[in-house]
Order: structure tokens, then C-alpha cells, then sequence
């Protein structure tokens, strides 16, 4: 299922920074974190040891918050089922890294034994304000 992303908040798959919420044994846990919009899905680079990954893997779901840094009150909400894949050879790190205008070898040690393909795939969208 393809979800409809409001033409009025596209560009907010463009923003440097998204939160991504995941359900902890805790409670809530969110974090900001860089992502790629890629073909209908919202990806990012994660090692698989850090809390979020752990929580949205386990849950099998999450969410990503938009918010305009020029208008923090109009944001957009992905929620979806996640997946997770190696990235041990860091080529979606590599790809993600180039819309942040760095690279790889610049993070300093991105262990590649850890790092994963973090993937949400939207069920969901809320768009707010305009």
C-alpha cells in the first residue's frame, strides 16, 4: 500500500533532521536522526546496538516526525512497519551521507560488523499546519 504524501508537505522529505519514535520496554524513546527519502519509503543508517534500532525492530513499528525548520508548527507524520537489513559493505550509509555533504570516512569508525538499513514503509500520514 502506497500512502499519499500531501503535495502542501513534500518538501519536508527534503529537511535535514526527522525524529524518529519507537515503542521502548520503557516507554516512548525518540531520537533525530539524518534519513533519505527513498522511493516511498524513509530510511536511515543505524548500528544495530542503539535503543531505537533495537525497539523498532522488536515492535516491527515506528514513526518519523517532519517538522519546516522555518515553521515548526507545520509538520508531517510517517507511521509504518519497519524492516532492517546489514549494510556491512556501508553503501546506503555512503548514499545517505552524500545528501549531508559528508562522508564516510569523516563519521571516523562507522562499524560495519553493526550498521543496518533501517526502513520504515508509511501506513500512515499526517500532515499538520501550512
Amino acid at each position: 500500500m502506497t500512502v499519499e504524501i500531501p503535495e502542501s508537505h513534500r518538501d519536508l522529505l527534503d529537511i535535514p533532521v526527522a525524529v524518529l519514535a519507537t515503542a521502548g520496554p520503557n516507554g516512548p524513546h525518540a531520537t533525530a536522526v539524518w534519513f533519505l527519502w527513498d522511493d516511498g519509503v524513509v530510511r536511515t543508517s543505524g548500528v544495530s546496538t542503539r535503543q531505537w534500532f533495537k525497539n523498532g525492530v522488536r515492535a516491527g513499528r515506528a514513526s518519523f516526525l517532519f517538522v519546516d525548520p522555518a515553521s515548526p508548527y507545520r509538520t508531517l507524520e510517517l507511521r509504518g512497519a519497519v524492516t532492517a537489513e546489514p549494510d556491512s559493505d556501508l553503501a546506503f550509509m555512503r548514499r545517505e551521507f552524500e545528501k549531508y555533504d559528508t562522508s564516510v570516512e569523516a563519521f571516523g569508525n562507522p562499524e560495519p560488523e553493526l550498521r543496518s538499513v533501517f526502513t520504515l514503509t508509511p501506513d500512515r500520514a499526517f500532515a499538520w499546519g501550512h
